[in-house]
């Protein structure tokens, strides 16, 4: 990445994996890897990335989700 440049950083927040075995009606195996926003900015700051702005957002039951929503934004030092 460029020096100065910014990185968005979009997540489901959790501790645990999530597998579907048929989404919206289709056999298939997906799974979701969560993580934890204080992690993730952990991994950033090791990369020599300077967290500009972490939001989370508790899950949208309008929306059915199931786990809260992480967006981080850093920026990588010029």
């Amino acid at each position: 990445m460029t020096p100065g440049g910014h990185l968005m950083l979009a997540f489901q927040v959790g501790d645990q994996p999530r597998r579907l075995d048929r989404p919206l009606g289709h056999p298939v195996s997906l799974d979701f890897q969560r993580r934890r926003s204080e992690d993730m900015t952990g991994l950033l700051s090791a990369a020599g990335f300077a967290l500009v702005s972490r939001t989370v957002r508790e899950p949208d039951e309008e929306l059915e989700e199931r786990s809260a929503q992480a967006f981080l934004i850093a920026r990588k030092p010029a």
